[in-house]
């Protein structure tokens, strides 16, 4: 990590392939068939052709439109998937380039985005993204190999310098949760790496969806200063449509700063526990390979 917390370069992400190996070793082998504990969501199969209906064969799998079309009864025949599509959903809204101390939260979501990117590769599984940043949401279809994993990190490392530029507008995690919704085949693994502070009901709605077709593991990525005040005096602050000051040496304010961000977080984080799979929380002050094993 570099020493001012805020530049990433490609060789770091490059440097996350072992990290990848800490989260296989967390969550077990890869997603392929026979490594992977399945939550049963989707069939688990794929299509692989039709042909005429024999005694025996289920009744739910009968291709009612070909069957209409030739007068003789089909059947649709089904193997087992090999593999599984692994979606990456990265928040790079400006309110994530924000670190009180150690990183920026969005250089920890684009580092954790690339050790599962590894991990994916890693087994075989094919890995997809969908990056938000300014007004963009860059789409990347899933691919299995080492160069489509390349091509994700390169485009993750063009969309993280573009967020620097602190440009005020940004493609609500709303959309992008809308739009996996459109995209995602029944079955796939969602990682979803935010710090889900400006998500809005019609985002809970979509996050609810897809958790009900897939799996969908949830990332927060917190700072520090969003749950208390560290330090004394005056303390200069900037969401990047107003500028303030905040008076950390006045005890009772500080005590109902504290009250206020630990409830929200509270609030927050009883609402991701019901609405997808499993919930991890990072703290952008702590790096990276730390708090992987310590999952």
């Amino acid at each position: 990590m570099s020493d001012d917390g805020i530049q990433l370069s490609l060789e770091q992400l490059l440097q996350c392939h072992r990290l990848g190996g800490i989260l296989a070793a967390r969550f077990g082998g890869g997603l392929r068939l026979g490594q992977h504990r399945s939550r049963g969501k989707g069939r688990g199969m794929e299509f692989a052709e039709v042909r005429p209906y024999q005694q025996g064969d289920d009744v739910r799998t009968i291709d009612w439109r070909i069957t209409a079309r030739t007068g003789r009864t089909h059947t649709k025949l089904f193997r087992e998937e090999r593999d599984r599509a692994v979606y990456l959903l990265l928040d790079l809204s400006p309110e994530m380039y924000f670190g009180s101390r150690g990183q920026l939260k969005a250089r920890l979501a684009c580092e954790l985005a690339a050790a599962l990117a590894w991990q994916a590769q890693q087994h075989g599984d094919k890995v997809g993204g969908l990056l938000l940043v300014e007004q963009s949401r860059i789409r990347l279809a899933p691919g299995g190999n080492r160069k489509d994993v390349l091509m994700l990190l390169n485009q993750l490392l063009s969309a993280y310098q573009r967020g620097l530029s602190r440009t005020p507008l940004a493609t609500p995690l709303d959309q992008g949760l809308a739009q996996l919704n459109l995209v995602v085949r029944p079955g796939s693994q969602i990682q979803v790496i935010s710090d889900f502070y400006r998500l809005a009901n019609e985002g809970w709605h979509w996050l609810r969806r897809l958790n009900r077709q897939h799996e969908v593991r949830c990332w927060q990525v917190r700072d520090q200063l969003e749950l208390q005040l560290q330090g004394q005096g005056h303390l200069a602050v900037d969401n990047l449509r107003q500028q303030g000051m905040i008076h950390a040496s006045d005890p009772q304010f500080v005590r109902h700063y504290q009250q206020v961000g630990h409830f929200r977080q509270q609030q927050l984080r009883l609402q991701l526990r019901s609405s997808c799979s499993q919930l991890f929380e990072l703290d952008a002050s702590l790096t990276l390979p730390s708090q992987l094993r310590g999952l």
